[in-house]
């Protein structure tokens, strides 16, 4: 059995260099494809020696102030930042900036 591995060319969604999306109006194609977004509240760097001496009632600082935005991520890319809200029992993201490249 052979495994054959050919490239394979797929035409550009940007619209070229002016970035305009090619799919214009017809959004509704991928409407309904569902994404993941991940909100990062910050992190911490710890040793492998706390990691495993962590209890219930230990509390680990992170890296950002309580007024600092939240990270809100598409496939572990920042897109927008947002400030936490309470939703009912829940906590929720108000966006407050989408971020261009």
């Amino acid at each position: 059995m052979s495994n054959v591995v050919s490239n394979i060319e797929l035409a550009d969604l940007t619209g070229g260099t002016d970035r305009t999306p090619a799919l214009g109006e017809r959004l509704d194609l991928i409407g309904h494809v569902k994404v993941k977004l991940t909100v990062a509240l910050g992190a911490a760097e710890l040793s492998i020696a706390k990691l495993f001496s962590l209890s219930p009632s230990d509390v680990l600082t992170l890296d950002r102030s309580v007024e600092a935005p939240v990270d809100i991520r598409l496939n572990d890319k920042v897109i927008a930042r947002g400030t936490l809200v309470a939703v009912g029992d829940n906590f929720g993201v108000r966006v407050t900036d989408i971020l261009r490249e």
